[in-house]
């Protein structure tokens, strides 16, 4: 079945990192925690506990030198009334990203290497039905002596299927497949030129 890939870009800045805990009724956000480096903090996440496959994603990006980490996810599930019958139980959520590299990694490197992720989730769903939405935001940034805005994806996910357990196992896949378009050969190859600016 086909992929629902769509993209945005916003330059307004929503997001400040490190940020506190947030709850609400639909919504629970345990604060930033910085992850690189320290993948056995990664596979505790409490976001991640329903997920293997957010957490093996988290704890990869955690784990190798990649320049690409995580400043926060969420997942969530729910009814859509709206949708086509038999496609109305979703499980969702998402993951925003961003680069060590900072302000050096332009709108164009963010562009190129959401394409390559949207080229491997349309090649990873022949039987599920996905929505996908890559917005490209700037945050602001208050670590490794950093504070400025930066340049971050936030990846939001959406799986769906007639029952809420096909919907939680569809956005299982979902979810490895956003990881493998994330690879790590993926990020080096799309942020090479990055690596040459902080250099030149």
């Amino acid at each position: 079945m086909p992929v629902n890939i769509t993209n945005s870009q916003s330059n307004e800045v929503h997001t400040s990192v490190p940020y506190p805990a947030f709850f609400s009724p639909t919504r629970s956000n345990r604060g930033f925690v910085d992850l690189r480096g320290r993948p056995e903090l990664a596979a505790g996440i409490a976001e991640a506990v329903t997920s293997k496959a957010l957490r093996a994603f988290l704890v990869r990006i955690a784990a190798t030198q990649t320049s690409l980490f995580s400043i926060g996810c969420d997942l969530g599930h729910h009814v859509d009334p709206a949708a086509p019958k038999g496609r109305r139980r979703v499980a969702g959520g998402y993951i925003q990203l961003t680069s060590s590299h900072y302000d050096l990694v332009r709108p164009d490197d963010w562009a190129r290497l959401c394409n390559g992720v949207s080229d491997t989730l349309q090649q990873s769903a022949p039987m599920d039905e996905w929505d996908v939405h890559f917005k490209l935001e700037p945050v602001w940034v208050e670590i490794d002596d950093v504070d400025q805005a930066t340049g971050a994806v936030h990846v939001a996910f959406y799986a769906n299927a007639k029952t809420h357990h096909d919907a939680l196992r569809s956005r299982e896949r979902l979810i490895a497949a956003i990881d493998v378009g994330f690879s790590d050969e993926s990020i080096d190859a799309t942020l090479r030129s990055v690596a040459c600016r902080s250099t030149g």
